[in-house]
């Protein structure tokens, strides 16, 4: 009994695809099907070639588009939708849970999913749609309002005569300097200088949480806290955070020692050492 040829590795195939300049795939688990270069559907049944223009049904079999090095690269289009479409089956958002192994889908909050072997190793794709990641940069001082060079970052609000800020007065940090759209920043926030009890609140933007940062209860002291905090957007600036005291005016100094974001890429502060 002659052996069938494996229809993936068919060199007449091989040559089809590289003349193609777009295919559409779609329906795996049900067939492969592809649009190649021309209209209507094109699907390689079993053992036979990928046929321009007709249509084939390779039932539960796989198919394989195989493209040889050096040729011209293989253009996945669809003029239609979305430039290249595999689906298991349908619904376009199938049951995750007991969709078939191997299955790869986006939900509708834009999560994309690998469904493993067993449940047990299927999961989350960890994308920068909704994951972060923790950047340590050097220790930065990124304002401290008793020095007018480090008081360069507020970007909105207003000191006292003594570049304090004033109680129930918020003033605006951008750290656009430091990164490109980021989700949160880590560091260390000091007061002193005080003249009296208060409180410190920073926070992103818009209103005020009910929370505090750093309380003092007297005059003269130097207190300090950790800070982690997510950054917000304030007019064309884009990762801030805003600070506002309570009951008296203080001197505040923020410290930077990480930013979160969703690829280090867009972390602009650099280790030069």
């Amino acid at each position: 009994m002659t052996p069938q040829q494996d229809s993936d590795h068919d060199p007449k195939r091989r040559r089809l695809l590289r003349r193609a300049a777009t295919v559409a795939v779609g329906g795996a688990g049900a067939g492969v099907a592809a649009a190649v270069g021309l209209p209507g559907p094109a699907q390689a049944a079993p053992g036979d070639d990928l046929v321009l223009g007709t249509t084939n049904d390779a039932g539960t079999a796989s198919t394989t588009l195989l493209h040889d090095a050096g040729q011209p690269p293989l253009h996945l289009a669809n003029s239609s939708g979305a430039p290249l479409r595999l689906v298991p089956g349908t619904p376009a958002h199938p049951d995750l849970i007991s969709a078939a192994p191997g299955t790869v889908a986006v939900d509708q909050e834009r999560g994309m999913y690998v469904r493993g072997p067993d449940t047990g190793t299927s999961g989350y794709v960890w994308t920068s749609e909704w994951a972060t990641t923790s950047v340590a940069v050097p220790p930065t001082r990124v304002l401290d309002t008793r020095d007018v060079n480090l008081r360069r970052n507020l970007v909105s609000g207003a000191l006292d005569a003594n570049g304090r800020l004033q109680p129930g007065m918020p003033v605006v940090l951008a750290l656009d300097a430091y990164v490109r759209d980021g989700y949160a920043v880590k560091g260390n926030v000091t007061v002193v200088g005080m003249t009296g009890a208060g409180v410190l609140t920073v926070w992103g933007s818009g209103a005020r949480p009910a929370t505090s940062t750093v309380n003092w209860s007297t005059a003269g002291t130097i207190l300090s806290n950790f800070l982690f905090s997510q950054l917000g957007a304030f007019g064309s600036f884009r990762s801030v955070l805003t600070l506002q005291a309570t009951a008296s005016p203080t001197h505040v100094i923020v410290d930077m020692t990480s930013l979160l974001v969703g690829h280090p890429h867009q972390v602009l502060l650099k280790d030069e050492g």
